[in-house]
């Protein structure tokens, strides 16, 4: 029973921060898709905002608990602790991003060193960039959002958002 009970608390961990990127991720994806309509660019973002909101979500929660993710957690105000969680987690999307244009760069080009000249010369580096920021905006606003969770208790936060208040004052 211990083993499903944490693998209930794991999924619903995992899937409401896989929700929150999905969605931030369709907004993001859909507006790319609308922008490059007039250049007659297709853009699939069902799938690309699944896949991505998995991989996103499964680090954050990962990076989350390690040292550079709650360093600042207990002894900064929040919004430096969720800015430097943001800038953090940026850095870490760069890579991955910087990664997985090398890694297509170098089979085309089989030089590990003008594979990065490549990638940063050819490979729409202000896209990239531009990518990283959005992200960065979406890693901001989880932590401050689940750092203001956690300082009114956790799941208060998100039933003041999604219950209807209670206007009359009496307890249900």
């Amino acid at each position: 029973m211990k083993l499903l009970s944490t693998l209930k608390q794991e999924i619903k961990e995992v899937g409401l921060v896989t929700l929150y990127f999905f969605l931030c991720f369709v907004v993001m994806l859909t507006l790319k898709k609308l922008l490059l309509a007039d250049y007659l660019i297709e853009v699939h973002a069902l799938s690309t905002a699944v896949v991505s909101a998995l991989i996103v979500a499964k680090l954050v929660i990962i990076l989350d608990k390690t040292p550079a993710g709650n360093r600042f957690d207990a002894s900064h105000p929040l919004g430096i602790a969720a800015l430097y969680k943001a800038l953090v987690y940026m850095l870490v999307t760069f890579i991955v991003l910087f990664i997985e244009k090398l890694f297509h760069a170098y089979r085309e080009v089989g030089m590990f060193g003008q594979s990065v000249i490549y990638v940063w010369e050819h490979k729409d580096r202000n896209i990239m960039l531009a990518k990283v920021i959005v992200i960065g905006l979406m890693f901001l606003s989880y932590h401050l959002y689940a750092g203001l969770d956690r300082c009114l208790g956790k799941g208060r936060l998100r039933r003041l958002v999604t219950e209807s208040p209670n206007i009359t004052g009496k307890e249900n």
